[in-house]
């Protein structure tokens, strides 16, 4: 049984390796779920809005992969969370911040890693509204968190940075689709 704390760790340290500059990836991230603006339509301040604070329009993330595009903007491209097991209520509430986050970041993607589930429940694909991902990994080994995570975060910054082009006008979109991946029950990866 992996305790959550010990498993983004381990995480951390795995992301760490595999993500190269201008990517980062920081632990107990805060991200804004709601930019508002003022009786004169001016936005909050920019010091809140490149800082956010929990409890301030945002919440905290386990583990957040940012894109360094200046020396004071990170934008964020990919969050992971962590749990042990999954409950109906974790989909709710993990969903609900997912589409909270995006409604800031449209070109955010928003996952859960699940450390203890062998295969995805179904209550994750009756529930969820928002996420993009979600990761039974008990049948993944200890040692093989980077590996899972080196296949993961590339495609998942891809999607982000992809997104990101077509909510401003950058590239034209001319077929979508969601996809389902489905693997062996064995651990193997590919």
């Amino acid at each position: 049984m992996v305790r959550e704390d010990e498993f983004v760790g381990q995480a951390m340290e795995a992301a760490k390796e595999i993500l190269k500059p201008p990517l980062l990836v920081e632990r107990g991230a805060n991200l804004l779920y709601q930019i508002t603006m003022n009786n004169r339509l001016e936005v909050d301040s920019t010091d809140k809005l490149r800082e956010p604070s929990r409890g301030q329009s945002a919440f905290q993330t386990d583990l957040c992969v940012f894109e360094k595009v200046s020396p004071d903007v990170k934008i964020p491209r990919v969050v992971i969370e962590f749990k042990p097991g999954i409950t109906t209520h974790d989909v709710l509430t993990y969903s609900a911040k997912a589409r909270k986050h995006k409604q800031v970041y449209p070109y955010l993607r928003y996952g859960i890693i699940v450390a203890n589930e062998r295969a995805i429940p179904g209550r994750v694909f009756t529930h969820n509204e928002a996420l993009d991902f979600c990761v039974a990994a008990a049948s993944y080994k200890e040692a093989r968190v980077h590996e899972l995570l080196a296949r993961i975060l590339p495609k998942e910054v891809e999607a982000s940075q992809r997104l990101e082009s077509i909510f401003f006008g950058k590239a034209p979109v001319h077929i979508f689709r969601n996809e389902i991946v489905l693997e062996a029950g064995d651990g193997r990866i590919g």
